[in-house]
């Protein structure tokens, strides 16, 4: 009856969180990662509000050519069209898991 207690590096934490925070519900994180269900959703409670999903709200640019603004939390980003798809997208998910 006594096993040993897994440890979970801050490295595997994060990578869990992120699962999450991109859509993958506690349940499926952890069967991809290995934590159980439990240690999932006290991970998830431990991070607060920023391991759950986030929106942007979209603000229409004035006068300039095709933009929009999106505000995260207390950030302001400016995208211009011809953007980075994928920098932009990796820029809201680390404003979204800043501390607050």
């Amino acid at each position: 009856m006594g096993g040993t207690r897994r440890r979970y590096t801050a490295e595997e934490q994060q990578q869990f969180l992120e699962q999450v925070r991109s859509g993958a519900s506690v349940r499926e994180a952890a069967a991809r990662l290995g934590p159980n269900t439990s240690i999932g959703y006290r991970w998830k409670q431990k991070a607060g509000s920023s391991a759950t999903r986030m929106f942007a709200r979209l603000v229409p640019a004035s006068k300039a050519p095709p933009a929009v603004t999106i505000q995260v939390g207390a950030a302001t980003l400016r995208v211009e069209a011809g953007f980075d798809a994928e920098l932009l997208r990796s820029v809201i998910s680390a404003l979204s898991a800043a501390p607050k």
